[in-house]
């Protein structure tokens, strides 16, 4: 880049001595310079690569929040895949706990058993008796 593309236009001077600084007046009746004084031109270009920092740091400060944005997508997609993962290694493990328990078939055999063996013990309890209890019905 050239100086004078960094330069802003002009500034017009100001003469401290009539000028009210911020009154309309002031700022009309000032005389329209077509140059910028050398003690000013320092300041300009001071001011327009201030600017230009100014704006390279927007554009960064602008790829940097893109990045982050990126980045907190990707991490939430990673959260509901292992999510995902964790649900299902769940349900496969209720699943075993579940495949572990007896079937249908196992448990009325069991109760069946169960059934015939309480029969059986009040057969016997009331043809011999519980001594103390019950007496026995082939004593009588």
């Amino acid at each position: 880049m050239s100086d004078t593309a960094k330069r802003e236009p002009s500034i017009n001077p100001v003469d401290p001595e009539t000028t009210v600084y911020g009154s309309p007046t002031a700022v009309a009746s000032q005389p329209a310079s077509g140059g910028v004084p050398l003690s000013e031109r320092g300041g300009l270009d001071q001011l327009s690569r201030l600017e230009e920092k100014l704006a390279r740091i927007e554009e960064k400060f602008a790829r940097s929040e893109a990045l982050l944005l990126r980045l907190e997508a990707s991490f939430q997609d990673t959260l509901t895949r292992f999510g995902g993962l964790a649900r299902s290694a769940e349900v496969k493990a209720l699943e075993g706990r579940v495949r572990g328990l007896p079937g249908a078939g196992t448990i009325f055999v069991v109760a069946l058993i169960a059934a015939l063996i309480g029969a059986l013990l009040m057969v016997l309890a009331l043809r011999f008796g519980i001594p103390g209890l019950l007496p026995a019905l082939a004593a009588r």
